[in-house]
């Protein structure tokens, strides 16, 4: 017997979650939960860490909705099933914008999640094939850079790239993966080479960020707020940078 196809449950209310991993249990013996969160935030912390193959995912939940979670796995490159669950079937246009699998609304009928089920089941080696095919393209188009170390050198792509912080004649750039490296070239110099290499600019004499992480600027104490996955960072903007964010 193949092993079960691992899944997460994602929804706001305890109901919902409850019932529809009672559904899958007496009727899907194929499907394994493997667990259930009730905020966008905490299911992406699970999917990072146990890596479901399909995620039942609520769209309306407070602080983050489903949208937002489908983002960030797109950011992190993440290729899971998303089938969208919810009570509000006006939100099937911008599921499929978001590239679901499928759509069911509460509360959920069998054999809906039957179909679901085995039309994923029947692409499953297709989705398996680009998903290697994906991966291999990423690998073989990302265009790292070299960037010199006190021991070496690293390789880096610009997408990974978070920011990068002045530290005297050196710089530290930060990364996606939560790593951060020494840098043997001056903020300036990584400027120059990040020019024309994704959306990077200088807010201040020591920071030098990447847009694509921008969640927030708040002018009046000129704080920038960066956001990478599971991660924030705060830095402050010069009267210069602060110009260049509001002109954006």
């Amino acid at each position: 017997m193949n092993n079960p196809i691992p899944v997460l449950i994602v929804d706001d209310e305890q109901d919902s979650r409850d019932g529809l991993e009672i559904l899958i249990r007496k009727h899907f013996p194929e499907l394994s939960v493997i667990a259930k969160a009730e905020t966008a935030q905490q299911a992406l912390e699970i999917i990072v860490d146990q890596v479901p193959e399909i995620i039942f995912l609520d769209v309306q939940m407070p602080v983050h909705d489903g949208f937002w979670l489908v983002e960030k796995l797109k950011m992190i490159r993440v290729n899971v099933c998303v089938i969208f669950v919810t009570a509000y079937d006006e939100y099937v246009i911008q599921a499929l914008r978001h590239a679901a699998f499928d759509f069911l609304t509460k509360p959920v009928e069998t054999d809906k999640l039957k179909d679901a089920i085995d039309r994923f089941q029947l692409e499953r080696s297709e989705m398996n094939l680009n998903r290697k095919l994906d991966r291999l393209e990423t690998y073989m188009t990302r265009g790292k850079i070299r960037f010199n170390t006190l021991d070496g050198f690293i390789m880096v792509a610009p997408e990974e790239i978070v920011y990068c912080e002045a530290d005297k004649n050196y710089s530290y750039i930060h990364l996606t993966n939560g790593k951060s490296h020494l840098i043997t070239a001056q903020l300036g110099t990584l400027g120059k080479r990040l020019k024309n290499r994704g959306a990077f600019i200088r807010i201040s004499r020591s920071a030098l960020i990447n847009l694509n992480f921008l969640e927030s600027y708040r002018r009046k104490s000129k704080t920038v707020v960066l956001s990478d996955i599971l991660q924030k960072y705060e830095l402050k903007a010069s009267g210069a940078g602060s110009r260049k964010l509001l002109s954006l």
